[in-house]
């Protein structure tokens, strides 16, 4: 099984930017994930063609499983 946590941020441009962490930490609740994508807006860093990070839209993990058939 392989984990993913997908944030999805607001951009000063209208638009939505999403950024995807392989194998996050086990367990994160929602305030730690609140609490380090405002440290990501914050710090001012990201980049993105969709414009800069201004807020967080959506969080979620994903879990997925691959079946080799061959």
């Amino acid at each position: 099984m392989n984990k993913k946590l997908v944030l999805v941020f607001n951009t000063n441009e209208d638009k939505r930017f999403t950024l995807t962490i392989n194998n996050p930490k086990e367990n994160l609740t929602t305030a730690e994930v609140e609490s380090e994508a405002a440290r990501i807006i914050a710090e001012d860093v990201l980049r993105p063609s969709q414009g800069i990070p201004v807020s967080l839209y959506s969080a979620k993990v994903v879990d997925t499983n691959t079946t080799v058939l061959i």
